[in-house]
């Protein structure tokens, strides 16, 4: 390969441009200069698969919106008439591997694979489209981002991205294609595999159109044997013809009575594509990017029957724009489901939440369908994510539209005190109508505005128009003016990771007059407020109360999340002890554990002892798998006969998370 950057001059700006945006967006982010930037917002595979889950299952695939869709769909037509225009120009995958080939090109590397090992290492990348695509249309989730290079590193390895899979993509793209030219695009690459689907079109448009019929026909076979046929058509075709059954318009062709066999052809293909030996270039690694075109002293090598090369260019610039229009004349629907009943109703109507910022992906839209399905009357509900907003359909002869606002509501509570040195004697409870607080983004804004006074220490909200809202307060240490102050104020402020303040502009208005309607002691509002963990196990249902004792401990940190979400393990642990048969977390005059026990068959000393092992025994089916034991108990713990009237616990409320 040539070590030349700017001899194509159109495609290296067109690929600087991407990977300098990136760039930018990623700085800007770490620097707090910008929001959270979506980096999948123009992802075309997500579209394409997205699209796939949409028409198999009628969800969108995670957070995929119009402009993801409409993406893809515009990548597939560059295909099909066109070439690999998005892997040439666009995809940064692609131009970071291409950039490291021509940096390492004066040592001879890297290889080109050729012959069998090539063409067997080819059915790579169809293997992992199978998967990705299978998962991602049956299950709406977008299976690709739990090793997609690109993801994990503007990410710098996300949440939905699997630390060691991220890790091996990236070390294909950086250190193998070092030495193998474009490994990962040629090996692995599931986009590149459904690129090269599509452009194998007349083998794919009849194994599509058979589905269909089938379908129709009433044999409704599941989407795998499709995805399936498929995958097999493109790597069968690939890696035995090393050419695809297309309809490209515009193709690389060579004039053999002009061309002088010169190979400057073949040093400038990035791909290693032998293109003198061409008369028409329909090698399956192919890009359309016209290097070979560039490099011709003779202009022999043309792109269609034109020696310009500003074909691609254009092609690109147009398919995006055109794939933007679209996006913003639709609005895909993320989950569409109806239940008790629906079709048969004559009674039905339409109730529209917007926005209803809660709802953002698949996940969250089905969280919520989930909660409404046990809501007798409601049946059915539809979700668009992009906008936030949600149409829940409901039986007006069981449900009122106060009633199905009701259900959609979820109340909400928040400790905004850590109480470090801090116990208030008295506490007042000051319940206030509040206009424009209706979902959890509004409760944490909310919070972020109280949290302003150090005297205001707990916040609930209950349904009502406009929602009801009890703020609990130091008694004597601010008054009820100064906490409408707070709620009105224009803007609250947000603290980013990075340490800076970001102000976030809010629109809360007090309705009417507030009023307090209650005091309380301190150790009450920690008991109504705390966020606990109760596990029954080892058959606790066939013991009798009078069989069970208590073994209490204090757990300073028994309302950390982290401490939370580790106490299943905790429970798996003491668990061993057959006479163990719950444990839970409370407050009494303190944070701590319980674990319900019978003490014919194991002792307090037994317990104590279990829970100062520093490791804790997890049992996962058959295996036992063994972890640090983090937990921070502070004796002396204490032995009582277990009392049914300890159930008796005070309102309960929907555990509240400041997220960030």
């Amino acid at each position: 390969m040539e070590r030349k950057f700017l001899h194509n001059k159109p495609k290296f700006f067109m690929q600087l441009a991407i990977v300098l945006l990136i760039l930018v967006l990623v700085i800007s982010g770490l620097l707090g200069l910008k929001k959270k930037t979506d980096f999948e917002s123009v992802c075309p595979l997500g579209g394409i698969l997205s699209l796939g889950s949409k028409l198999y299952r009628g969800s969108m695939s995670c957070a995929m919106s119009e402009t993801q869709v409409f993406m893809g769909i515009m990548l597939v037509i560059g295909v099909i008439l066109f070439s690999k225009l998005f892997c040439g120009y666009l995809c940064p995958i692609g131009t970071v591997s291409e950039w490291l080939s021509k940096l390492v090109s004066r040592w001879k590397a890297p290889y080109v694979l050729r012959g069998v090992l090539d063409r067997i290492l080819r059915l790579g990348k169809y293997v992992l489209l199978f998967f990705t695509a299978y998962y991602t249309i049956t299950k709406s989730e977008l299976w690709c981002k739990k090793f997609d290079p690109y993801f994990a590193s503007v990410t710098g390895f996300g949440s939905d991205t699997v630390l060691w899979a991220g890790l091996l993509a990236i070390g294909a793209v950086v250190v193998i294609s070092l030495f193998i030219r474009f490994f990962w695009c040629k090996y692995v690459c599931p986009l590149n595999a459904l690129s090269n689907i599509f452009t194998n079109i007349l083998i794919t448009a009849p194994l599509i159109l058979i589905y269909l019929v089938l379908y129709l026909l009433g044999i409704k076979l599941n989407i795998l044997w499709l995805i399936l046929a498929l995958c097999l058509a493109g790597a069968i075709t690939e890696m035995w013809r090393y050419k695809f059954f297309s309809l490209r318009v515009v193709p690389i062709n060579n004039n053999k009575e002009t061309c002088t066999a010169c190979e400057a052809c073949d040093a400038s293909c990035p791909q290693g594509i032998p293109v003198s030996e061409y008369q028409q270039v329909d090698h399956p690694d192919c890009t359309l990017c016209l290097d070979c075109v560039k490099s011709c002293p003779n202009g022999s090598i043309t792109v269609g029957k034109t020696k310009g090369t500003w074909l691609p260019p254009v092609v690109i610039i147009g398919l995006v724009a055109l794939g933007f229009l679209f996006a913003k004349q639709f609005e895909f629907k993320t989950l569409s489901e109806r239940w008790g009943g629906y079709d048969s109703l004559q009674t039905v109507a339409s109730l529209k939440f917007e926005p209803l910022r809660s709802v953002k992906c698949y996940g969250s839209s089905k969280s919520l369908a989930n909660k409404l399905v046990r809501v007798k009357g409601i049946v059915g509900l539809d979700t668009y994510a992009k906008s936030h907003k949600v149409v829940v359909y409901y039986d007006t002869t069981r449900l009122t539209p106060l009633k199905v606002k009701q259900a959609v509501f979820t109340p909400y509570q928040y400790k905004l005190s850590k109480f470090q040195n801090y116990q208030p004697a008295n506490l007042a409870v000051y319940e206030v109508p509040v206009n424009g607080l209706w979902d959890i983004y509004d409760n944490i804004n909310l919070i972020r505005l109280l949290m302003v006074d150090t005297a205001i220490v707990g916040l609930e909200t209950n349904f009502g128009e406009p929602v009801h809202a009890k703020i609990f307060f130091d008694l004597g240490k601010v008054t009820t003016e100064r906490i409408n102050e707070l709620i009105e104020q224009p803007y609250c402020e947000r603290k980013t990771p990075d340490g800076k303040v970001e102000k976030i502009k809010v629109n809360f208005k007090v309705e009417g007059k507030g009023a307090v309607i209650d005091t309380m002691d301190y150790v009450s509002f920690r008991k109504a407020f705390f966020s606990g963990y109760d596990q029954k196990f080892n058959n606790y249902e066939k013991y009798n109360p009078q069989q069970l004792s208590v073994f209490e401990v204090s757990l300073p940190d028994a309302e950390n999340i982290g401490v939370r979400r580790a106490l299943k393990y905790l429970t798996s642990h003491v668990s061993v002890f057959d006479g163990t048969v719950r444990l839970r977390t409370t407050y009494t005059d303190r944070p701590v554990v319980q674990i319900f026990f019978d003490k014919k068959q194991v002792s307090p000393q037994q317990i104590w002892e279990k829970l100062q092992e520093a490791e804790l025994q997890v049992f996962s089916g058959d295996e036992i798998k063994k972890m640090s034991n983090e937990f921070q108990f502070e004796g002396p713990y204490k032995v009582y006969p277990y009392d049914p009237k300890m159930e008796d616990k005070p309102k309960a409320y929907q555990a509240g998370t400041l997220v960030e």
